[in-house]
């Protein structure tokens, strides 16, 4: 969720990351989770501006006919997903293999598995969408050796939100059973890791930050232009690994369910290759989106904000 930084954020952040976090960390994974959920909605009674900003742009999608639904609904889980989003490492010590089977079902491990029986790795490529650290942990647990590209950054963060929120929160993404390697580091461990049959996770759109890594082109996402990375496409290629696109959306019988979709495949030959492959994530991500848009992470970035188009 993007805010400025000022002395109410720093002030709420000191809040968060010692009481509040303490208080988390005693509950049950469940309870905990239903802690985050309820901060949430307070925030979404509390922040008229914020509500106002995210139902608008709910608004606009549902009258353009891209997302099903209603606004308020939606509205309202945006923030409840923030906030799950955002601090469900503090119950990271806790998401066992017991924990994880009691929070999360699995559709398509069969892939997963069908891929990995090739012996070239994987790549699970997701969007900024749902509480995205959730698959990672879950796979881990369940026994998959996994890896995740990714970009912890503090730029932009005032002294508290470096000294204390960037701080700990890398201390807690440090109890994920799974290496994050550096998207503008070298990537030499990436290829490493796919040569020895191993599972990486990675973002398959552009919405996660203001700094595009790597090559990009332009898509179309929910009748906008945004630009997405030929990156994890581009790393397919080079090493045979197969690309499996994931989602985690709500669940009727657990908390939530994680989707791990057929390979994407294109025939097509060099950036041509990467960018079939990149459009056809984006067509998986809207679908999932227009039936729970309210996991989408951009829905508080006016347009004009977004990451726009990029020249391949």
């Amino acid at each position: 969720m993007i805010t400025e930084e000022s002395v109410a954020r720093d002030i709420f952040r000191l809040l968060v990351w010692y009481p509040v976090r303490w208080t988390i960390i005693m509950l049950p994974v469940p309870a905990g989770i239903a802690m985050l959920r309820a901060m949430g909605t307070i925030h979404f009674l509390l922040s008229s501006g914020k509500r106002a900003l995210i139902r608008n742009r709910l608004g606009t999608l549902l009258a353009k006919g891209l997302v099903n639904g209603n606004v308020d609904q939606h509205a309202r889980e945006y923030f409840r997903n923030h906030y799950v989003d955002r601090l469900i490492i503090f119950l990271f010590p806790k998401l066992d293999r017991t924990a994880v089977d009691r929070l999360v079902e699995f559709e398509g491990l069969e892939n997963l598995d069908n891929a990995l029986a090739r012996g070239k790795g994987v790549i699970l490529m997701h969007g900024h969408f749902g509480p995205v650290h959730i698959p990672l942990v879950a796979l881990a647990r369940l026994g998959y050796r996994m890896k995740q590209i990714g970009l912890p950054s503090d730029e932009g963060l005032s002294w508290v939100g470096k000294k204390v929120a960037f701080r700990l929160r890398l201390r807690y993404e440090s109890m994920i059973p799974a290496e994050i390697i550096k998207a503008d580091s070298f990537l030499r461990p990436a290829f490493k890791w796919l040569h020895d049959n191993g599972a990486i996770m990675v973002t398959g759109d552009g919405t996660g930050t203001d700094k595009l890594i790597g090559r990009q082109f332009t898509g179309r996402f929910l009748g906008s232009p945004l630009s997405f990375p030929l990156g994890p496409a581009l790393l397919a290629n080079k090493t045979g690994a197969a690309v499996l696109p994931l989602f985690i959306v709500p669940s009727e019988k657990k908390a939530y369910r994680i989707i791990i979709e057929p390979p994407l495949h294109s025939d097509r030959l060099g950036d041509d290759n990467a960018v079939d492959i990149g459009t056809q994530f984006i067509q998986r991500l809207e679908y999932h989106a227009a039936r729970h848009p309210g996991y989408l992470h951009l829905l508080d970035r006016p347009e004009t904000e977004r990451p726009g188009a990029s020249v391949r």
